[in-house]
């Protein structure tokens, strides 16, 4: 009887021990590969080394990614550089049409949807006629980075991605950084800015586009999440001082989105600090830094 019991005992203890190992399942990152400033499309998984948390994991395969996109294009309609922004958006719609579904938003003074997520291209091309300028410099872009943030988990968009276009101007949203950083996270969402105009500054340095002093505040966290959210989503940050920078940016964006990998590699972990790096010289890769909800 002794004997019976202590065998099921054993098997209870066995039973608990698998139960609480973290089981082995594959995760799937979208990675851009680029040299000389253009996308690099013949990379295979063997030119791969991913880590997590300094470990590194095996790479199961690497193709260019299939998976279609949803694309949140948040636009700055406050006056500056409007028709490039227009004629930029409408030129990276339609190199993407058929690999997306868009949606288009204002952010000048606050965000607005001007139209909802759709592959319909003619309906987003009447939405780019109809964004109509605010004559103001003061943009909510922080707090349409944690709408569109929500929009995507909100939807399970397996592919987010965020296009912004603003003025380096006044932010008007007081959202703390660290908000917008880790709702972005969440999502998962890779993020591209261009910033239109010289880049403000803030605190006690000087420069030539310094904030008015009510928005020292809210100009700090937009810089930090500017500085930290595009590199760490595995996207970029530009800046463009001319309105014909806005198109030629956007065709970069869209080319390099074309060209993503797809990179599916063995995990066991459900959060961790990512690093992915090519064996392939001269070739620059943009992958998130994390990966998990944190």
């Amino acid at each position: 009887m002794r004997s019976l019991i202590s065998g099921a005992a054993a098997i209870v203890l066995l039973s608990a021990s698998v139960a609480t190992t973290p089981q082995p399942t594959t995760r799937t990152i979208f990675v851009s590969a680029i040299a000389d400033k253009l996308p690099v499309k013949d990379l295979t998984a063997a030119d791969f080394i991913v880590k997590e948390n300094g470990a590194v994991r095996e790479v199961a395969t690497a193709q260019i990614a299939a998976v279609p996109m949803s694309i949140a294009l948040m636009l700055d309609n406050g006056g500056l550089a409007l028709g490039a922004v227009r004629q930029g958006s409408g030129q990276f719609i339609e190199a993407l049409q058929g690999r997306a579904e868009f949606a288009i938003f204002t952010i000048a003074v606050r965000k607005l949807t001007l139209v909802d997520f759709t592959r319909d291209v003619p309906a987003l091309y009447e939405g780019l006629k109809g964004l109509l300028a605010r004559n103001t410099n003061s943009v909510d872009l922080l707090d349409g980075f944690v709408d569109v943030a929500k929009a995507f988990q909100a939807r399970g968009a397996a592919r987010p991605v965020i296009v912004a276009v603003a003025t380096e101007g006044e932010e008007v949203s007081s959202t703390r950084a660290t908000t917008v950083i880790e709702e972005v996270q969440r999502s998962g969402a890779r993020v591209y800015y261009i910033g239109l105009g010289i880049p403000v500054t803030q605190g006690t340095r000087g420069g030539v586009n310094r904030p008015a002093d009510s928005t020292e505040f809210e100009s700090a966290n937009r810089n930090t999440v500017l500085g930290t959210v595009p590199k760490n989503s595995g996207g970029r940050s530009e800046n463009s001082l001319q309105p014909s920078g806005v198109s030629v940016f956007m065709k970069e964006f869209a080319d390099e989105l074309l060209a993503q990998y797809a990179v599916t590699y063995r995990t066991e972990a459900s959060e961790a600090r990512l690093s992915v790096e090519t064996k392939r010289r001269g070739v620059t890769l943009r992958a998130p830094a994390r990966v998990g909800s944190k």
